[in-house]
């Protein structure tokens, strides 16, 4: 069963900002919402909000998000970074990277990151990540920045996800103690953050663990048009430059990507 144990997990934890405060939850609809709400009512900066199971869990484009109620680690931030409202991605970068960071250091694997937001083993999904801007005027006001890892999920009772998703302890062949993984999260997340507000940009770190660089792709764009390329690299912003198999470039923006051998 899952047994994050928060006391232990704040006793270990040495972050200045990130999980300051740290709010565990057994069950809620979304760590999403709930760390939405608290930012609305002024909550600080660092505030984690961790859950054993979300009924309500989603990711990019709406999508919902499967949480077993033993098994997934469900992580929600909140962040108020001097960014331009076109870089919220450089949070979902600086989550990612921290997640990949944690999950070597914990477990001694190697995650790869899929463009946009997720990160991988084998091919599988392991994780993915959701970073949220809400903004006063035309200036970011704050980012919640969501993370559902499968740490222990058993994909067993389900056939349509045992192909396409993973866990940590399907891959080690053992269970995964959430609550050294939830602080290394935390830790190796605020390194990448606090450098990002001293103005280093996480693209370069970020892109090159992206295992979708470099590769034969296609993009379903909004529509139902699909095209097809090589993934050549990235912006400033996070997005993706496809250069076609016609020799022009597009650039993409929050939009599926798929490795082209997947098909």
């Amino acid at each position: 069963m899952y047994s994050l144990d928060v006391a232990a997990a704040q006793a270990m934890l040495t972050t200045t900002l990130l999980g300051r405060p740290l709010h565990y939850e057994a069950q809620v609809d979304s760590t999403q919402d709930l760390v939405r709400v608290a930012a609305d009512a002024g909550a600080p900066e660092g505030l984690a909000v961790v859950a054993g199971q979300q009924l309500a869990g989603r990711g990019r484009a709406g999508r919902s998000w499967w949480s077993p109620p033993a098994g997934g680690l469900y992580l929600s931030l909140l962040l108020r970074p001097t960014l331009p409202g076109t870089h919220v991605p450089w949070i979902t970068m600086c989550l990612a990277l921290g997640t990949a960071e944690a999950v070597e250091h914990i477990c001694g694997l190697r995650p790869d990151l899929k463009w946009p937001n997720d990160l991988e083993l084998r091919g599988r999904k392991l994780a993915g990540i959701l970073a949220e801007g809400t903004f006063s005027g035309e200036r970011l006001s704050h980012v919640v920045a969501g993370l559902g890892l499968n740490a222990n999920v058993d994909f067993s009772s389900q056939p349509d996800l045992q192909t396409i998703a993973t866990s940590l302890q399907q891959e080690l062949g053992y269970t995964v103690d959430p609550s050294a993984l939830l602080v290394a999260i935390l830790e190796r997340t605020e390194e990448h953050y606090l450098a990002l507000r001293r103005g280093v940009s996480p693209v370069p770190a970020w892109s090159a663990r992206l295992v979708t660089l470099n590769r034969a792709v296609e993009a379903h764009l909004p529509g139902g048009q699909t095209i097809s390329g090589t993934a050549c690299g990235v912006l400033d912003d996070g997005a993706l430059r496809i250069r076609l198999d016609d020799g022009h470039e597009e650039i993409i923006r929050a939009v599926d990507v798929t490795l082209r051998h997947e098909h």
